[in-house]
């Protein structure tokens, strides 16, 4: 409980530096599984950066999250659907950096997904980011605090300097 206590505090303290200006929020794996339920290949980010100018999410792609997928050129394939989760769950990172919601014990839904423009491969070992301008993600808490909704447009999938993909829009429900 005291462990849960201080990476609590620490996430806290990310919170108190962006709202006192600071430059950059940096989220690591261990403290997005203190927002996030996921886990194991279902966890699809291992490190957030929240600027106030854009938000992005760094995840290096494994073999196991592509096993069962498509083969490229004789290379496993990441399956397209999880950029879209991938947006879902950095929006939920954004939301617990950018509201008073209580995210201890809640449930986190996918409310919608927009379309997709996938221009190439993601492979394992890549490390690939997804981005969303701070002005594209917007969050609405309803049911008297109960319930928040979290939207964001216009997610970048890139490796390197290569852009995979577009996300056009994401929708995550948490409650």
């Amino acid at each position: 409980m005291a462990d849960i206590r201080k990476r609590l505090g620490r996430l806290i303290q990310g919170v108190a530096d962006f709202l006192k200006a600071e430059k950059t929020i940096i989220i690591d794996k261990e403290k997005i599984q203190l927002i996030l339920p996921h886990r194991g290949s279902k966890l699809l980010l291992d490190k957030v950066t929240i600027t106030t100018e854009k938000i992005s999410g760094e995840f290096l792609v494994t073999e196991v999250v592509c096993e069962g997928h498509a083969v490229w050129e004789g290379k496993l394939v990441l399956p397209g659907a999880y950029l879209f989760e991938m947006a879902a769950q950095l929006l939920g990172v954004w939301a617990a950096q950018h509201s008073d919601f209580k995210f201890e014990g809640s449930k986190t839904v996918v409310r919608e997904y927009g379309g997709a423009k996938f221009k190439k491969p993601v492979f394992p070992g890549e490390l690939l980011v997804l981005e969303i301008n701070s002005n594209d993600v917007s969050a609405e808490i309803l049911r008297e605090g109960k319930m928040i909704i979290v939207s964001g447009n216009n997610f970048s999938a890139r490796v390197g300097e290569e852009k995979k993909a577009d996300v056009y829009s994401a929708e995550l429900m948490i409650f």
